[in-house]
Formats: C-alpha cells, structure tokens, sequence
C-alpha cells in the first residue's frame, strides 16, 4: 500500500490505544520512515483531528538528538498520519524489564539524555505530560530517543479538564488533581522514571489507578536505597527533589537536573547543593513567620487557576473532597502508628525523608544552624585544651608503639608528638592532583606521583590511592607516594561521533584508544557506502573488540534488462547488480531467438530491493504451425477484481500483470503467454476469457494464471482441460 504515492507501507510495527505504527519507505527521499495513522474511531472527530494535527505540527518543530524527529503531518482524506523517524532499538521499558534493574552509570546516562530532549521541548514551550520507559526509545547504537511529544497533550485538549493525563504509574500530583501542568511536571515523572530505572520496580502500586494516583497526592516516596543500597547519595537525592510533591521544590528545569546529574557522575557522594545549604533562585522565604501546614493538607493546596486560594480551589470536584478526607486519614493512621510503637528512630528517619515537606521557617533554620555551629566550635575549644593539658600521659602510653586510627579505632596521639615533627596523615583522596599536593604542604609533607591509572570511581587528575593510611602518624618532609586517576578506563562510544564517518578514519579512531575492531556491512538508505552506519557495543574497556557496520548503500538498485541475452549473461549481469537470477521456465516467441532470455519480471530499469530474486523465460523461438495437423485446444471464461489482492487505497495504485498457459512437456515446465505484460489499474476488473487456446501437443492438461509481474506473486489460476482436433 502507498500513502500519497510516496509512503510504501512495509510492515505493522506497532499499535497503540490511539494509532497504528508501520515501518514504511519514503520513494521520495529513498529512506525508511515510521508512519503513525490515527485509528478510526478519532478520524471520525472532526474537533480531535484539528488538535492532533496542531500538536503534531508543534512536535515537527522540535529537532534535538534526544526526540524522535516528526517529518510530516498529514491529512489525506479520512486518513490522518504522522511521518516520523523510525529508530531500530527498544523501549526503557524493555531494557528495564531484560536486565532487573540498571546499573547507576547506565542510569544517569540514560536519564540526562532524556533531560535532554525534555529541555529542548520545553524551550519551545512543548510539555510532554506522558514521560515514561514506553515513550523512550534506546537505539541500537545507545542513543536515547523521547517520544510521542505532542500526542499526550492532543489528548488533554480532547478529554475533560477534570481527568488527569498520563500514565497513571508516572503522573505528576498536579496532574492528578487535574491542575495547570509545565515543565516541572515532566521533572516529576523522569523522576519516577530514574526510580524505575535503579530500583527495578515503581515506587507507587496499587489495586487501581485511582490508589496509586492517591498515593502520588499522599505518600512519601520511599528512598531508593531501601530498594538498592549500591545507589550513591547524590543520585537518591536528585530523584526525590524531581519527585517532591509541590512543583516549587522541585528542580526548576531539566537543565538544573542535567547539572546535578553531571555533577553526580563525577562526585557521587557528594549530596547536591539544596542538601548543603545552596537554595535555588525560585526559592523564597515565605512572607509570613506562620508555620507552613503539611504538604497535601487541604488548606494548604496550591492557588487555582482563577488565584482563589483556601480550603479547596474554586469549582472543586467530588474526586477532590474524597482526596482530602483520605489525606487526612492517613495522616492521623500513621501518627497514631508512629506514636503507639515509640519509634524515635523511626521517626527520624521519616523526618530526613520527608523533611523538605515539613517547610520550617528558613531564617528559624539559620538561628538553629548558627547556634549549633557556636556550639561545637566551643566543644572543640575545649576538647583542644583537655590535649593540650594531658599530652605528656598520652606520649608516655603510646612511646613504645604507634597504632593508626583505622587499626585501634582510638587517635591516642600526643601533642609531644607533633613538636617532634610529627603529623597525622591525611586522607587526600579524590583531590586533583595539585591541590593534593598543597594540601600535603601544609602539612610539611611531600608528594610523588607513583603511577597514573585508570579508575571508574576517580575523575581524571585526582588522587586514586596514597601510600600511607589516612590518620597514620608520620614524620614531617616524609614523601608519600600516590596514583593518580588517568579516568575510567570504559570508553563510550557515543561521544566520538563514529556514524557517517569513513571506514578508514573510525578504524584508526579506536584503534588509538586501544580497541580492537571488526567489521560487518549492511545496507543503509542514509549512510553512504562505505560509510559507518552503526556500532556496538556502546561502552567497552581497553583491550575489547568493537564491531562497526560499514554501508553498502541503498538496499534497492536497478534492475538490469536481460532480454535478448543467454542465459549465463543474464545471470552474470543480475548478480553483479544485487539480484538473484531466476530462470522459472521456457516459451514460445516470434521475436526473441530461441534459447535467449525472453519476458523477465521485474522490468529492466525498475528499482527493486537488492537481494530479491528476478525471474525470466528462456525463448522457445516461434511457433511452428502445420496445415491439417492434429491440435488440443482448450478454453476459459473468468475475471478478477484486482482490489482483492491490493485492498485499500487500490484506485490509486497501478501494477504490471501478464496473463500465461503453464503447461508440463516432456518433463518440462512450458510457459505460453496469451496476453503479453501490461500495466492496469489497481481498481480493474480482468477478464480471463479465452475461447481458443492452443496447447502443446499430446498435452491434455495446463493452467492458466494471472500474475502480478511487480511482485512475482500469482494471483489467481485456473485449470484447464484440451482436446484433440484436426484441423
């Protein structure tokens, strides 16, 4: 089937609660494309196909590497489609489901590409509201690919205001109570999806989609190290500042999100900025001294769209008021719980998950928080003189053996000690180098570079590993040896840039960095050949072998005409162009000279697919004719309605078809055409009448088909019985 005589259907790819996916090729630019058609029953609404054709066309705007490009937007009668880029890969939620849970690496990769395409969109003031692991697509290559941008918010603009969209599982609270969404709703369900990924489940189930909408509104998210405890600090808590429940605490933009993940590869214990004091630029001090009431609470919900604030926002719902008493039910069942079981600890715990929500007074915090650090500046004042006092005791007990801290657990180290010019070793791990090496300065020690090395868990340039134990105690100008991270010594492929480039250059490109690589070919209808048009796989160590995918060019050639040849020309000529020659039979010509290709299927010039098998006769030379001969003569009386084989869109379609006698003489098949090749329409009725057909001789039987010479592919045959005559 074709779509504007430009798009050639292929295959079903796909299907969804709104539209059918098929891989097609694009005869136009000579590529292959995904076209999404509507389903039926929203063709039929005229109001929903004038939104869906307005978001898609706002989606075809967007172009970034992390989207999945929309081509074109079309209205082709009934049949409304989208023409997007087709990416051969899998869902996040596939790769999710294949390997358990990702590794925290492979996470935050996948997660800033994601950001990614979401900061592009939302830069054209496109919010996706359906972010999930089934609208993000991973290439084989590793790219990571959002998609349906546009389509989720053609369904907001066609359904009632009052339902949430969304998947339920990933849905922000704003959206659930069916409020004004933007960018920061997105936050929220990358996210969940970041949960998903480290955790390999979802944070909120339930038996329906209104309990786990309910819990998105109420519960707090758990941690996700209570899920996996390999998940560093600053990724925990870059997933619960997406997933706080008021849009105002979370992270402003994807880009902020982007920053800290960044930040989190290289530094992964170092919690992000809104964790050491840092405050974002949107928050503000509240211009009251009244304490916040608990996020969720009904008089404490967000102003609605027309500014009325309060008890609930103007218009509320039914569905709204049942939140509210379930809200409050829930708080009270689990302060009853925390108080009958004396958890203090608990309760801390509960604290330090939820405490953003509890919104204390920021300049109360700065009071406390000034107060304890007067406070233990005192407490180390005092700690100081109390050593001072007693250092010549603590020097008499530790004269006859040095125990480091690690290994005594007590830092019995006298003040006599350090006069003596002696120091405590300091831990300087994870420092650039240079600033390792001061460090060590000041404290009268030196620094010598060992080795340099590579290391998954150090940024290049810092210190991987220091001779001497961190509280050990040492003498001052003593040179401490170290090794220094070179980086991790996985590379990634994706940051070099290797498709489209020559074979050649690629090849050398990783050789350099030490790998080891082999080669495939395909064909590509974008990479020009010789050309690399993919790779796997995406991350390898020194040493591994990578596997590039060189082009061999267009998969569709030109079919060479072989008619008037020998066979074994033939045969040479469709090879050499990428076809596989197919003699299927012998028939009598007046033109061709017997024992030459005669009436080849695909006709010479014709684009075809490379690898595809070209059929052709081999000529009987003519007929021979003899007065008063004995003959067998045979007949037939039937038509064919060509749109039963092409189906829908046939009228618009043309196809070469021949009409022929099958007949087996002497142990060979014998092909006779009685219409010679012609092109009809796709809506034709044909007829196969025949009064007289002539057979071979002695032969009492044949069949007579009708076959569509575009495709090799009989459409319709018919037996036939032949009688002896004299003539």
């Amino acid at each position: 089937m074709y779509l504007q005589e430009r798009y050639e259907i292929i295959e079903k790819i796909g299907s969804g609660g709104m539209a059918d996916v098929y891989k097609a090729m694009c005869h136009t630019l000579n590529r292959l494309v995904a076209v999404k058609v509507l389903k039926e029953e929203f063709s039929r609404d005229e109001n929903f196909v004038k939104r869906f054709k307005m978001e898609a066309q706002a989606a075809a705007r967007l172009s970034h590497p992390n989207i999945v490009n929309v081509f074109d937007v079309v209205d082709d009668g009934d049949i409304h489609y989208i023409v997007m880029e087709l990416i051969e890969g899998i869902t996040l939620k596939s790769y999710i489901a294949k390997k358990g849970r990702l590794e925290v690496k492979e996470t935050i990769g996948i997660a800033i590409q994601m950001a990614q395409g979401m900061s592009a969109a939302h830069q054209q003031n496109i919010i996706h509201r359906d972010i999930k692991p089934q609208n993000i697509i991973i290439s084989r290559d590793g790219k990571v690919k959002v998609a349906d941008f546009g389509i989720a918010r053609a369904v907001t603009s066609h359904t009632q205001d009052r339902h949430a969209i969304g998947s339920v599982h990933y849905i922000s609270p704003e959206q659930a109570r069916g409020e004004h969404v933007d960018a920061r709703s997105d936050i929220y369900s990358l996210g969940i999806a970041m949960f998903e990924m480290v955790t390999g489940r979802l944070p909120f189930d339930g038996e329906n989609t209104v309990a786990v909408a309910m819990a998105h509104l109420e519960n707090p998210i758990t941690p996700p190290t209570e899920c996996n405890p390999d998940i560093p600090e600053s990724l925990e808590q870059i997933i619960l500042t997406c997933t706080e429940k008021k849009p105002e605490d979370r992270y402003a933009s994807a880009e902020e999100v982007i920053a800290d993940l960044r930040r989190s590869l290289i530094k992964p214990h170092e919690v992000p900025g809104r964790q050491n004091g840092e405050s974002r630029p949107e928050e503000q001090p509240p211009e009251t001294g009244d304490e916040k009431r608990p996020e969720g609470h009904p008089e404490s919900l967000p102003e609605n769209k027309s500014g009325a604030s309060g008890g609930k926002p103007s218009g509320s719902r039914p569905e709204d008021q049942e939140s509210d008493v379930l809200f409050r039910a829930d708080s009270e069942e689990r302060k009853e719980k925390r108080e009958e079981s004396g958890g203090v600890q608990n309760d801390a715990r509960l604290r330090k998950r939820i405490g953003k929500q509890t919104d204390i007074s920021p300049q109360l915090e700065r009071i406390f928080s000034a107060a304890g650090i007067l406070a233990a500046i005192l407490i180390v004042a005092v700690l100081l003189f109390v050593v001072l006092r007693l250092g010549g005791i603590f020097y008499s007990r530790s004269s006859g053996s040095q125990e480091t801290a690690a290994e005594s657990g007590v830092q019995e180290v006298t003040t006599a000690a350090i006069a003596d010019g002696q120091v405590f070793m300091p831990s300087i791990l994870g420092y650039p180098q240079e600033e390792a090496k001061k460090m060590l300065e000041n404290y009268g020690l030196k620094m010598a570079v060992s080795s340099v090395e590579a290391s998954d868990k150090y940024a290049v340039g810092c210190v991987m590993a220091q001779e001497i134990n961190e509280g050990t105690v040492v003498e001052k100008n003593t040179t401490v040896n170290v090794k220094v991270s070179k980086g991790s010594s996985s590379i990634d492929l994706s940051l070099l840039g290797l498709e489209g480039m020559e074979q050649q250059a690629a090849s050398l490109l990783l050789t350099g960095k030490g790998l080891v690589v082999a080669s495939s070919e395909e064909f590509s209808e974008t990479i020009p050949a010789g050309n690399v048009v993919r790779y796997e796989p995406q991350i390898l160590r020194d040493g591994e072998t990578v596997t590039l995918y060189i082009s061999k060019g267009s998969a569709r050639g030109l079919v060479p005409d072989v008619t008037g040849k020998s066979p074994e020309e033939a045969e040479a000529e469709l090879r050499a162009a990428g076809f596989i020659p197919a003699p299927v039979g012998n028939e009598f010509s007046d033109t061709v000279e017997k024992g030459l290709v005669f009436n080849q299927t695909a006709e010479g010039g014709s684009t075809q697919l490379k690898g595809t098998s070209v059929k052709y006769f081999i000529s009987l030379g003519p007929e021979e004719t003899i007065i008063g001969a004995t003959r067998y003569i045979g007949s037939i009386n039937k038509q064919y309605n060509l749109s039963v084989d092409l189906g829908p869109g046939f009228s618009q379609t043309s196809v070469q078809i021949v009409i022929r006698l099958i007949q087996e003489v002497d142990g060979k098949v014998v092909v006779k055409n009685l219409i010679e090749p012609r092109t009809v329409v796709g809506d034709t009725v044909i007829p196969i009448s025949f009064s007289r057909i002539e057979g071979a001789d002695g032969v009492e039987e044949g069949t007579v088909e009708l076959v569509n010479l575009d495709t090799g592919k009989v459409l319709v045959s018919y037996p036939v019985s032949f009688f002896k005559t004299e003539e």
